[in-house]
């Protein structure tokens, strides 16, 4: 499967987290690329994915970082014949924990996605990457 994780990381931890899932999908024999919306920018092809992952911490009081923010905002792909998942960080401590994956799945709902799996929301850093490499492994 050729797949794209598109991603935002504030600390770090979301990079890090993107590189775990990376790592289990290309031993599991997949091509995957990484795009940071920050770095690489808002416009990029989605069309020869088999697979999109989105990927994005949860900034202040419940919203998406501002790169991922205008990411959203500048792309409105018809996901009906993908396959999408997205998952995200947060602090267990906030009423608005991980919104940014409840956010992006709404994003891929109104796109006509139908995401894959449940999203993976991911307490601070992972010390523990099984739940990590359980949702991958659901992904597949």
């Amino acid at each position: 499967m050729n797949i794209l994780i598109i991603y935002q990381t504030q600390n770090g931890t979301t990079q890090y987290v993107t590189e775990v899932i990376q790592k289990q999908l290309q031993d599991a024999g997949h091509q995957v690329s990484l795009h940071s919306v920050k770095m690489q920018g808002f416009e990029l092809n989605m069309k020869d994915y088999d697979l999109i992952l989105f990927g994005a911490p949860t900034y202040e009081d419940g919203k998406l970082e501002n790169s991922m923010r205008v990411f959203v905002a500048k792309n409105s792909p018809d996901f009906s014949q993908k396959k999408v998942a997205v998952f995200g960080l947060g602090n267990k401590f906030y009423p608005q924990f991980c919104i940014s994956a409840d956010i992006l799945a709404e994003w891929v709902r109104k796109n006509k996605g139908t995401l894959l799996v449940e999203p993976l929301k991911i307490d601070g850093f992972p010390d523990n990457l099984q739940p990590i490499q359980s949702w991958v492994a659901s992904l597949l």
